[in-house]
Protein backbone atom coordinates (compact mmCIF):
# COMPACT_ATOMS: atom_id res chain seq x y z
CA UNK A 1 0.00 0.00 0.00
CA UNK A 2 2.30 2.86 -1.05
CA UNK A 3 1.84 6.17 -0.90
CA UNK A 4 2.35 9.39 -3.53
CA UNK A 5 3.00 11.72 -1.39
CA UNK A 6 4.74 11.53 1.82
CA UNK A 7 3.65 14.73 3.98
CA UNK A 8 5.92 17.22 5.15
CA UNK A 9 9.40 17.33 4.78
CA UNK A 10 10.32 16.31 8.32
CA UNK A 11 12.85 14.62 11.03
CA UNK A 12 12.18 11.57 12.87
CA UNK A 13 14.56 11.86 16.23
CA UNK A 14 14.90 9.53 19.42
CA UNK A 15 14.15 11.45 22.34
CA UNK A 16 15.91 8.13 24.24
CA UNK A 17 16.92 4.46 24.55
CA UNK A 18 14.56 3.37 27.30
CA UNK A 19 11.02 2.29 27.76
CA UNK A 20 8.68 1.23 30.66
CA UNK A 21 6.86 -1.59 28.94
CA UNK A 22 8.82 -5.39 27.36
CA UNK A 23 7.14 -5.66 24.02
CA UNK A 24 8.37 -8.96 23.07
CA UNK A 25 8.38 -7.66 19.19
CA UNK A 26 10.15 -4.60 19.85
CA UNK A 27 12.37 -3.81 17.00
CA UNK A 28 14.94 -2.23 19.00
CA UNK A 29 18.13 -3.57 20.50
CA UNK A 30 17.23 -5.18 23.62
CA UNK A 31 20.17 -3.79 25.74
CA UNK A 32 19.74 -0.15 24.65
CA UNK A 33 16.13 -1.27 25.89
CA UNK A 34 16.96 -2.54 29.04
CA UNK A 35 20.44 -2.62 30.03
CA UNK A 36 22.76 -0.07 29.11
CA UNK A 37 22.41 3.28 31.56
CA UNK A 38 19.32 5.36 30.05
CA UNK A 39 20.29 8.12 27.52
CA UNK A 40 18.43 10.93 26.70
CA UNK A 41 18.90 13.54 23.37
CA UNK A 42 19.96 16.98 25.16
CA UNK A 43 17.67 20.16 25.06
CA UNK A 44 20.59 21.68 23.48
CA UNK A 45 21.19 19.40 20.74
CA UNK A 46 17.97 19.07 19.30
CA UNK A 47 17.73 22.61 19.38
CA UNK A 48 20.99 23.01 17.01
CA UNK A 49 19.74 19.92 15.11
CA UNK A 50 16.37 21.56 14.06
CA UNK A 51 17.69 24.48 13.52
CA UNK A 52 20.33 23.20 10.96
CA UNK A 53 17.64 20.89 9.31
CA UNK A 54 15.74 23.89 8.88
CA UNK A 55 18.25 25.82 7.19
CA UNK A 56 19.92 22.83 5.20
CA UNK A 57 16.68 21.42 3.89
CA UNK A 58 13.67 22.92 4.77
CA UNK A 59 12.14 20.38 7.34
CA UNK A 60 8.81 21.90 8.96
CA UNK A 61 7.79 18.59 11.44
CA UNK A 62 9.72 16.85 13.72
CA UNK A 63 8.89 13.16 14.80
CA UNK A 64 9.65 12.12 18.50
CA UNK A 65 9.85 8.47 19.02
CA UNK A 66 12.15 6.18 21.33
CA UNK A 67 12.35 3.81 23.57
CA UNK A 68 9.23 5.67 24.78
CA UNK A 69 10.01 9.96 24.70
CA UNK A 70 7.26 10.13 27.01
CA UNK A 71 10.29 9.19 29.75
CA UNK A 72 12.49 12.00 28.56
CA UNK A 73 13.13 14.21 32.07
CA UNK A 74 12.86 17.29 29.98
CA UNK A 75 10.11 16.49 27.76
CA UNK A 76 8.64 19.84 28.67
CA UNK A 77 11.60 21.62 27.42
CA UNK A 78 12.23 19.58 24.19
CA UNK A 79 8.31 20.93 22.98
CA UNK A 80 9.44 24.52 23.81
CA UNK A 81 12.87 23.91 21.77
CA UNK A 82 10.31 22.83 18.94
CA UNK A 83 7.73 25.31 19.24
CA UNK A 84 10.50 28.25 19.22
CA UNK A 85 12.20 26.46 16.43
CA UNK A 86 8.36 27.14 14.78
CA UNK A 87 8.20 23.32 13.83
CA UNK A 88 5.41 21.45 14.54
CA UNK A 89 5.38 18.19 16.58
CA UNK A 90 4.40 14.91 16.84
CA UNK A 91 5.06 11.79 19.11
CA UNK A 92 4.41 8.23 19.30
CA UNK A 93 3.60 7.08 22.73
CA UNK A 94 2.67 3.68 24.65
CA UNK A 95 0.39 5.58 26.77
CA UNK A 96 1.25 4.17 29.86
CA UNK A 97 2.73 8.03 31.36
CA UNK A 98 0.08 10.31 29.33
CA UNK A 99 -1.56 11.49 32.50
CA UNK A 100 1.47 12.79 33.68
CA UNK A 101 2.80 14.89 31.02
CA UNK A 102 -1.21 16.14 30.21
CA UNK A 103 -0.46 19.56 30.90
CA UNK A 104 2.90 19.64 28.47
CA UNK A 105 0.32 18.64 26.25
CA UNK A 106 -2.36 21.11 26.50
CA UNK A 107 0.37 23.80 27.26
CA UNK A 108 1.83 23.12 23.42
CA UNK A 109 -1.49 22.17 21.79
CA UNK A 110 -0.98 24.35 19.13
CA UNK A 111 2.80 22.98 18.09
CA UNK A 112 1.44 19.00 18.22
CA UNK A 113 -0.05 18.30 15.12
CA UNK A 114 -1.45 14.56 16.48
CA UNK A 115 -0.55 11.99 18.91
CA UNK A 116 0.52 8.03 17.54
CA UNK A 117 -0.32 5.46 20.24
CA UNK A 118 0.76 2.17 20.09
CA UNK A 119 -2.23 -0.40 20.35
CA UNK A 120 -2.59 -3.91 20.58
CA UNK A 121 -5.95 -5.23 20.84
CA UNK A 122 -9.86 -3.81 20.81
CA UNK A 123 -9.52 -5.33 24.16
CA UNK A 124 -8.10 -4.72 27.82
CA UNK A 125 -7.83 -8.61 27.68
CA UNK A 126 -5.92 -8.36 24.08
CA UNK A 127 -4.24 -5.05 24.70
CA UNK A 128 -2.86 -6.26 27.84
CA UNK A 129 -1.98 -9.32 27.27
CA UNK A 130 1.28 -7.73 25.51
CA UNK A 131 1.45 -4.39 27.42
CA UNK A 132 0.77 -5.80 31.06
CA UNK A 133 -2.24 -5.25 33.50
CA UNK A 134 -3.68 -1.88 33.07
CA UNK A 135 -2.21 -0.05 30.16
CA UNK A 136 -5.21 -0.60 28.04
CA UNK A 137 -7.26 1.76 30.52
CA UNK A 138 -4.55 4.56 30.62
CA UNK A 139 -4.47 4.08 26.86
CA UNK A 140 -8.48 5.00 26.46
CA UNK A 141 -8.48 7.53 29.08
CA UNK A 142 -5.69 9.03 27.08
CA UNK A 143 -7.78 8.71 24.06
CA UNK A 144 -10.70 10.54 25.98
CA UNK A 145 -8.34 13.21 27.10
CA UNK A 146 -7.47 13.82 23.13
CA UNK A 147 -10.93 13.66 21.59
CA UNK A 148 -12.09 16.01 24.03
CA UNK A 149 -9.28 18.57 24.26
CA UNK A 150 -9.42 18.80 19.91
CA UNK A 151 -5.88 16.86 19.53
CA UNK A 152 -5.93 14.78 17.23
CA UNK A 153 -4.60 11.04 17.49
CA UNK A 154 -3.50 8.20 15.58
CA UNK A 155 -3.57 4.64 16.51
CA UNK A 156 -0.92 2.22 15.45
CA UNK A 157 -1.21 -1.78 15.08
CA UNK A 158 1.22 -4.15 14.04
CA UNK A 159 -0.06 -7.05 11.72
CA UNK A 160 0.44 -10.24 13.40
CA UNK A 161 -1.19 -13.83 14.13
CA UNK A 162 -3.20 -12.79 16.70
CA UNK A 163 -4.38 -9.21 15.46
CA UNK A 164 -5.35 -10.41 11.68
CA UNK A 165 -8.46 -12.00 12.85
CA UNK A 166 -9.69 -8.93 14.66
CA UNK A 167 -8.42 -6.28 11.91
CA UNK A 168 -12.57 -4.91 11.69
CA UNK A 169 -12.77 -5.15 15.22
CA UNK A 170 -9.83 -3.06 16.11
CA UNK A 171 -10.38 0.05 12.82
CA UNK A 172 -14.01 0.18 14.73
CA UNK A 173 -13.14 0.76 17.95
CA UNK A 174 -10.62 3.34 16.83
CA UNK A 175 -13.58 4.94 15.16
CA UNK A 176 -15.31 5.16 18.19
CA UNK A 177 -12.75 6.56 20.65
CA UNK A 178 -12.57 8.66 17.98
CA UNK A 179 -8.98 8.87 16.34
CA UNK A 180 -8.16 10.70 13.36
CA UNK A 181 -5.91 7.55 11.17
CA UNK A 182 -5.43 3.62 11.92
CA UNK A 183 -1.53 3.22 10.92
CA UNK A 184 -0.97 -0.84 10.79
CA UNK A 185 2.60 -2.16 10.50
CA UNK A 186 3.79 -5.35 9.63
CA UNK A 187 5.99 -7.15 12.59
CA UNK A 188 9.76 -7.27 11.88
CA UNK A 189 11.51 -9.90 11.70
CA UNK A 190 14.14 -10.07 14.85
CA UNK A 191 16.03 -13.19 14.90
CA UNK A 192 15.89 -17.21 12.74
CA UNK A 193 14.30 -18.79 15.88
CA UNK A 194 11.32 -16.12 15.66
CA UNK A 195 10.93 -16.52 11.85
CA UNK A 196 11.18 -20.26 12.06
CA UNK A 197 8.53 -20.82 15.52
CA UNK A 198 6.01 -18.59 14.10
CA UNK A 199 4.88 -17.30 10.83
CA UNK A 200 2.35 -15.77 8.08
CA UNK A 201 2.52 -17.28 5.02
CA UNK A 202 2.84 -14.89 1.65
CA UNK A 203 -0.41 -15.67 0.71
CA UNK A 204 -1.87 -15.02 4.65
CA UNK A 205 -0.01 -11.01 4.83
CA UNK A 206 -1.46 -10.64 1.38
CA UNK A 207 -4.82 -11.08 3.02
CA UNK A 208 -4.03 -9.06 5.81
CA UNK A 209 -3.17 -6.07 3.33
CA UNK A 210 -6.38 -6.53 1.33
CA UNK A 211 -8.28 -6.32 4.40
CA UNK A 212 -6.93 -3.30 5.61
CA UNK A 213 -7.31 -1.92 1.79
CA UNK A 214 -11.34 -3.00 2.36
CA UNK A 215 -11.41 -0.74 5.67
CA UNK A 216 -9.84 2.20 3.86
CA UNK A 217 -12.90 2.08 1.79
CA UNK A 218 -15.63 1.45 4.36
CA UNK A 219 -14.37 4.03 7.38
CA UNK A 220 -13.97 7.91 7.40
CA UNK A 221 -10.75 8.03 8.84
CA UNK A 222 -7.67 7.47 7.27
CA UNK A 223 -6.30 3.94 7.37
CA UNK A 224 -3.51 2.39 5.64
CA UNK A 225 0.11 0.29 6.47
CA UNK A 226 2.82 2.41 7.60
CA UNK A 227 5.72 -0.48 7.38
CA UNK A 228 6.37 -3.52 5.61
CA UNK A 229 3.42 -3.17 3.13
CA UNK A 230 3.91 -5.36 -0.42
CA UNK A 231 5.33 -2.62 -3.19
CA UNK A 232 6.98 -3.83 -6.32
CA UNK A 233 6.67 -0.07 -7.60
CA UNK A 234 10.52 0.81 -8.44
CA UNK A 235 9.28 4.34 -7.26
CA UNK A 236 10.54 5.45 -3.74
CA UNK A 237 8.26 3.52 -2.12
CA UNK A 238 8.86 5.71 1.28
CA UNK A 239 9.38 8.81 3.19
CA UNK A 240 12.89 8.07 3.72
CA UNK A 241 13.97 6.87 0.23
CA UNK A 242 12.11 9.60 -0.91
CA UNK A 243 14.05 12.35 0.70
CA UNK A 244 11.27 13.85 2.85
CA UNK A 245 12.30 12.01 6.63
CA UNK A 246 15.29 11.18 8.01
CA UNK A 247 16.38 9.98 11.58
CA UNK A 248 18.22 11.00 14.56
CA UNK A 249 18.89 8.20 17.12
CA UNK A 250 19.03 9.16 20.75
CA UNK A 251 23.17 9.76 20.56
CA UNK A 252 22.71 12.41 18.24
CA UNK A 253 23.56 10.26 14.95
CA UNK A 254 21.99 11.06 11.41
CA UNK A 255 20.55 7.97 9.99
CA UNK A 256 18.37 6.75 7.29
CA UNK A 257 15.20 5.45 9.49
CA UNK A 258 13.78 5.43 12.29
CA UNK A 259 12.88 1.27 11.51
CA UNK A 260 16.81 0.55 10.37
CA UNK A 261 17.99 2.42 13.90
CA UNK A 262 19.12 0.35 16.48
CA UNK A 263 17.60 -2.90 15.26
CA UNK A 264 17.66 -5.97 17.52
CA UNK A 265 20.39 -8.52 16.90
CA UNK A 266 22.09 -5.96 14.43
CA UNK A 267 25.92 -5.67 13.73
CA UNK A 268 25.86 -3.30 11.43
CA UNK A 269 25.11 0.27 11.17
CA UNK A 270 25.67 0.86 7.47
CA UNK A 271 22.95 3.36 7.57
CA UNK A 272 23.91 5.63 9.92
CA UNK A 273 26.02 8.74 8.45
CA UNK A 274 27.37 11.16 11.09
CA UNK A 275 27.15 12.38 14.51
CA UNK A 276 25.55 15.35 14.87
CA UNK A 277 26.82 16.31 18.29
CA UNK A 278 29.74 17.66 15.86
CA UNK A 279 28.91 17.86 12.43
CA UNK A 280 26.50 20.15 10.75
CA UNK A 281 23.54 18.30 9.87
CA UNK A 282 23.79 19.61 5.98
CA UNK A 283 27.22 17.39 6.20
CA UNK A 284 25.84 14.23 7.35
CA UNK A 285 22.52 14.86 5.17
CA UNK A 286 24.56 14.95 1.79
CA UNK A 287 26.32 11.50 2.85
CA UNK A 288 22.20 10.31 3.81
CA UNK A 289 21.06 11.20 0.94
CA UNK A 290 23.72 9.10 -1.42
CA UNK A 291 23.41 6.26 0.85
CA UNK A 292 19.45 6.38 -0.06
CA UNK A 293 19.89 6.76 -3.75
CA UNK A 294 22.03 3.72 -3.90
CA UNK A 295 19.90 1.83 -2.09
CA UNK A 296 16.62 3.33 -4.88
CA UNK A 297 18.90 1.71 -7.27
CA UNK A 298 19.71 -1.24 -5.67
CA UNK A 299 15.74 -2.23 -5.08
CA UNK A 300 15.64 -1.37 -9.01
CA UNK A 301 17.65 -3.80 -9.84
CA UNK A 302 16.59 -6.35 -7.74
CA UNK A 303 13.05 -5.95 -8.73
CA UNK A 304 13.69 -5.76 -12.55
CA UNK A 305 15.49 -9.39 -11.90
CA UNK A 306 12.01 -10.52 -10.26
CA UNK A 307 9.48 -12.68 -12.13
CA UNK A 308 6.51 -10.48 -11.45
CA UNK A 309 3.71 -12.96 -11.99
CA UNK A 310 5.66 -15.73 -10.20
CA UNK A 311 5.00 -15.75 -5.63
CA UNK A 312 7.42 -12.56 -4.92
CA UNK A 313 9.84 -13.15 -1.80
CA UNK A 314 8.66 -10.59 0.54
CA UNK A 315 12.55 -9.93 1.24
CA UNK A 316 12.29 -8.04 -2.47
CA UNK A 317 8.45 -7.35 -2.20
CA UNK A 318 8.28 -5.54 1.26
CA UNK A 319 10.67 -2.40 0.70
CA UNK A 320 10.99 -2.21 4.55
CA UNK A 321 12.35 -5.98 4.70
CA UNK A 322 14.68 -5.17 1.91
CA UNK A 323 16.39 -2.20 3.57
CA UNK A 324 16.73 -4.70 6.74
CA UNK A 325 18.43 -7.64 4.85
CA UNK A 326 20.69 -5.08 2.40
CA UNK A 327 21.72 -3.11 5.41
CA UNK A 328 23.08 -5.96 7.26
CA UNK A 329 20.15 -5.78 9.74
CA UNK A 330 19.34 -9.50 9.65
CA UNK A 331 22.63 -11.28 9.76
CA UNK A 332 20.58 -14.46 11.10
CA UNK A 333 19.61 -15.08 7.61
CA UNK A 334 21.13 -15.82 4.23
CA UNK A 335 20.77 -12.79 2.36
CA UNK A 336 19.97 -12.39 -1.52
CA UNK A 337 17.76 -15.33 -1.89
CA UNK A 338 17.54 -16.67 -5.22
CA UNK A 339 14.60 -15.46 -6.95
CA UNK A 340 11.76 -17.40 -6.80
CA UNK A 341 12.64 -19.19 -3.07
CA UNK A 342 10.34 -17.46 -0.77
CA UNK A 343 10.21 -17.08 3.28
CA UNK A 344 7.32 -16.27 5.92
CA UNK A 345 7.28 -13.43 7.94
CA UNK A 346 7.93 -13.68 11.70
CA UNK A 347 4.87 -13.45 13.65
CA UNK A 348 5.91 -12.98 17.76
CA UNK A 349 3.62 -14.60 20.44
CA UNK A 350 4.02 -13.80 23.69
CA UNK A 351 5.55 -15.25 26.25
Amino acid sequence: MAHNGFGAKRITVELTNVCNLHCSYCLRDEDALYHTPANFLSPDLLQKIIAEARESIGITAVVFTGGEPTLHPGFSRILEVSEAQDVKVSFVTNGWHFEKIWPTVLAHQQTITHIGFSLDGATAESHDAWRGAGSFVRLVRAFSRCFVAKIPFVIKVGIRRDTIPNLEQIALFAARMGASALNFSHIMPTSNEVEAASALTYDERAQADQEIANLSRIFKMNIGIDVGYHNLDPAPPCAALAGVNCNVDYKGRLSLCCNLSGFRGSADELDVVGDLNNEHFATAYSRLSQIGARQLEARRERLEAVDKQSVIDPYVSSPCLFCLDTFGKLPWRETHLPVGVTRTLPVLQSS
